[in-house]
């Protein structure tokens, strides 16, 4: 609908929308905006777990950093033949490594992230245990950060670390 207006001694054309163009368009973002949201909450999920992934690697490397620190401490209850008490070395309640870390560990757990940490039995440099104490000098220490995936399910990321005994 035109309408012409005068305003000041100039001609204004005004144009109205008209009802059938108001439905048009609410007809196209009717079929255009289902889809488009789709794919962003899909993007979305994808980025949250690119940002778990990204966290549990974090926390896995703190971890190992303080596996590392441990094994080759002289402190009193530290070092490599602390790792023989895994139990001990852990959980032991103010000097365990559980509790050293709770600082840094409980912010991922607050955030839904666990962790374990395996430490296996001595074995020579190519990984098989032989029986012989003088070539058994190895350990190795996995830690493992377990989270649930935005996606579903849930996903674990495991970090590996071989230690000596020196």
């Amino acid at each position: 609908m035109n309408m012409l207006i005068t305003q000041h001694g100039r001609s204004i054309i005004r144009r109205g929308t008209s009802l059938i163009e108001v439905v048009v368009v609410v007809v196209v973002l009717g079929i255009a905006v289902p889809p488009s949201v789709v794919v962003v909450q899909e993007a979305m999920l994808v980025r949250t777990d690119a940002v778990q992934i990204t966290r549990a690697t974090a926390l896995a490397q703190s971890l190992v950093e303080h596996v590392l620190a441990d094994a080759y401490s002289d402190a009193p209850g530290l070092g490599y033949s602390a790792l023989a008490d895994t139990n001990a070395w852990l959980n032991t309640p103010s000097t365990g490594l559980r509790a050293r870390a709770a600082d840094t560990t409980s912010l991922y757990e607050n955030l839904g992230f666990s962790y374990t940490i395996d430490v296996t039995p001595p074995h020579a440099a190519s990984g098989a245990a032989t029986g012989d104490p003088g070539l058994d000098l190895f350990r190795t220490v996995t830690v493992t950060v377990t989270w649930t995936r935005a996606t579903g399910g849930t996903q674990s990321l495991p970090i590996s670390v071989v230690v000596a005994e020196l």
